[in-house]
């Protein structure tokens, strides 16, 4: 759980994406939509982790915070 609600609700989008792709690979074991699923979800992984850092940077709750 995040205190910020935007960070929750990307990592929300993210787990949705993740379970989706879970699906799409071991269950149905399409191949080629596990791969488009997973390249969606590596965008959405990595555009949460650049809003964490952004909001480490600029949130005064994490000022003095060891890095």
């Amino acid at each position: 759980m995040y205190r910020e609600p935007h960070l929750q609700k990307k990592s929300d989008e993210c787990a949705v994406i993740w379970y989706e792709w879970q699906h799409f690979q071991y269950e149905v074991k399409d191949e080629e939509k596990a791969k488009k699923i997973r390249k969606k979800w590596c965008n959405c992984v990595t555009e949460f982790g650049k809003m964490v850092s952004e909001e480490v940077k600029t949130n005064p709750r994490y000022n003095g915070i060891q890095k």
